[in-house]
This record gives C-alpha cells, structure tokens and sequence, in this order.
C-alpha cells in the first residue's frame, strides 16, 4: 500500500492513530525506550510499508551514504564544506538530469538541502547521532517538500522528548493542522476546480494568461501554504516545533520582504548557505574588491539562479529563478541609491499609499516570476 504524506484520508487515520497512541501511552513507552528511539522505529517503518515499491531502499541507501560522508568529514576534521557538501549532493544532480532510476529519491532534494545544512553546521553547533541524523533527515511531515528545518533545532526536540507531549501542544498543533487543511483541501481544490482548471494555458491573448497567472499563483500559495501548515501542525502534535513557511507573503513590500514571507525555511536556508558564501568568496576576485553593491547583487542573482536549477533543469524553472534575482538585484540598488542621497520615488506619497503601491507592485512582479514557473506559459 502506498501513503505519501498528506495524500488523503489513510495518511491522517495512520498519523493520528500513532499520535492518539503516543499521548495515551507515552508514560509507558518511556519506561522502555527514548523518545528519539520511537520516533526513528516509526518513521523506518511508515517508509519501508507506506512509500512506493522500490523507494524504502533508495531511501536508506542515500542516507546511509550521506552518514557516512558526515562521520568521515568530522573524523579527519576537515573544514571546508563546498567539497563534502558537493559530494552529498551528487545523488541529487543525478536525479535532475535525469541519469538512472535509482537516483528517483522522492523529496531528494529537501533531504539534500537538511544534509547540507548538517556538513556545514557541525562545527558550530555540534555533531549528531546516528538516530538523531536519521530523524531529522526523515521526519515524515517534512520529507517531501519542507519547511527546511535545522538540524540543531531539531535535536533540542528530541532532546526535550516526551516532555513535548503535552495538551497545549496538542491544541496548537492541531488549529494549525485545520488551518492547513482549510487552504489546501478546500480553498485550493475551489480555486483549481471553479478557477484554474477552466483557463486555456495555450492561449496566447493577453487576458487569458494574466488570468492563468493570478490563478496559479493564488492556488499555488493555498496549497503549499496548507500542506506547509499541516507538517508544522502535526509535527508540534509530535512534540517537534517545525518551522512557519507562509506570513502573508502577497503583503509583501519588496522581494526580500517577499522571501520573508513566501517559502521562508528556503529562504532562509538559501540566505545562509548560497548566497553568504558566494558573496565572501566574491571578495577574493581581484577585479571586485571594493564593488560591494556589484558583489552583492552577483551574489543575488546566483543564488535565485541556484534556486531554478534546483527546482528542475526546465527553462521555466531556470527563468522563474533568474527573474526573482534581477527583482531583488534591482531593489538592493534602488535602496543603496537611496542611502547615497538619491530620490525615494515613493516619499511623495502619504505613507498608506505608498506601503501599498510597493505591495502592488511587488505582488504583480512575484506572481509574474510565478506564473513563468508553473511552465503555464504558452511557447
């Protein structure tokens, strides 16, 4: 039997099965075994009996290969992380081109990205377990598609066990989980069904494809903003506090406010570990130095145009990516022009307005990058 997470009705019946299980019985289980132990026997299990055939294998096999990476990389101290982090990426860019079966890992790629984070961190925050690296990398609201949780957060949780297991946590959880349930299941199935499913994606008239656009991107947000808030939900019902992705995000005032809102755990991951190395490695290229504002916006760019190559090699992906870096390459000079003394264009209106004139504006360039990245525009 195959139960991807938050497929349908048997995903909830076996979630909240284990989650009425634990709190019933959580006094007893912690005489016998950690919380953190639970936890990895189940998650084992939902992937070898609940994922498609063939995957439970793959699965394990990547993450044995990333531990071991790991334990080599902390064992001969080694200090830099582009070399480690490339060569756990690897089953990754084998899988975006395309090259073998095997590498079909469904969510590679966030389980890419938590590896990543983990090479990298180790130094400062301290290295995992293997039951705590396993966990994290496999938590089943979080392995498809995120949020990108960090590692060390993570392990404060399992750390706290099943002290975590309490009612408030129940009940937050769980408004959180209906809330999700609301976006993705009604408010997204309405949107495709009375809206999106009724435009003629090949049309080429003007109309129609800025229809296509804004109904794809408010589906887009009720139903990755429902499933985002359906993992935080469940996993705060499971003592772990997985980190908000959506805050409003077509409130936005500008793109950097934008990845604030929209994606956040990308966002923030893509700040941390793309776009600061880049721009510190910038600093060593001779022709650079003293181009701080050049750096910057280089910086920018490669790491949206990172972003698009991961999302898929598709063109679309790929311009969607580069179009939200030249968004937020031509802000950075428009505040750093600003800052110098220039003009600030939207000073002359009364400060509502102008809050909401940057908020149109921004929303029409996102949904504009959006729309090329649904690959709903007519070729």
């Amino acid at each position: 039997m195959t139960i991807l997470p938050f497929s349908g009705i048997t995903f909830f019946a076996v979630s909240f099965g284990f989650i009425g299980a634990l709190y019933l019985l959580k006094d007893i289980f912690a005489k016998f075994i950690s919380y953190r132990n639970l936890l990895l026997i189940v998650t084992i299990l939902y992937i070898y009996f609940f994922l498609p055939h063939g995957q439970a294998n793959a699965i394990f096999l990547f993450v044995l290969y990333a531990y071991a990476v790991y334990r080599v990389l902390i064992y001969i101290q080694y200090h830099h992380v582009l070399l480690p982090s490339l060569i756990v990426a690897i089953p990754m860019v084998l899988y975006k081109f395309d090259i073998g079966p095997f590498y079909k890992i469904i969510g590679i790629s966030y389980i890419t990205f938590r590896i990543v984070q983990m090479v990298v961190d180790y130094k400062n925050h301290g290295r995992l377990t293997f039951v705590e690296f396993v966990s994290f990398l496999l938590f089943i609201p979080t392995l498809l598609i995120g949020p990108i949780d960090r590692s060390y957060r993570f392990k404060q949780d399992l750390d706290s066990g099943y002290d975590n297991l309490t009612a408030k946590r129940f009940s937050d959880g769980w408004n959180i989980f209906l809330i999700g349930i609301i976006f993705k299941f009604v408010l997204g199935e309405l949107v495709l069904l009375l809206w999106l499913a009724d435009i003629d994606a090949s049309s080429r008239a003007f109309f129609v494809m800025a229809n296509s656009a804004y109904a794809y991107s408010v589906y887009l947000f009720f139903d990755f903003a429902g499933y985002s808030a359906m993992a935080v939900g469940i996993g705060k019902m499971l003592g772990i506090d997985v980190p908000m992705n959506f805050d409003k995000p077509y409130l936005a005032h500008n793109p950097q406010n934008f990845w604030r809102r929209f994606h956040i755990t990308l966002g923030s991951w893509l700040t941390d570990y793309i776009f600061r190395p880049t721009y510190k490695s910038l600093h060593k290229i001779t022709f650079l130095k003293g181009k701080r504002l050049l750096m910057q916006n280089l910086a920018i760019i490669f790491t949206f145009l990172f972003m698009g190559f991961w999302n898929g090699l598709q063109w679309h992906f790929i311009l969607s990516g580069f179009l939200f870096g030249i968004y937020s390459a031509v802000h950075n000079m428009y505040v750093a022009r600003v800052r110098r003394g220039g003009v600030d264009y939207f000073s002359f209106f009364p400060e509502v307005l102008s809050i909401n004139l940057k908020r149109v504006l921004m929303v029409n360039a996102a949904i504009f990058a959006l729309y090329v990245f649904s690959g709903r525009v007519p070729v």
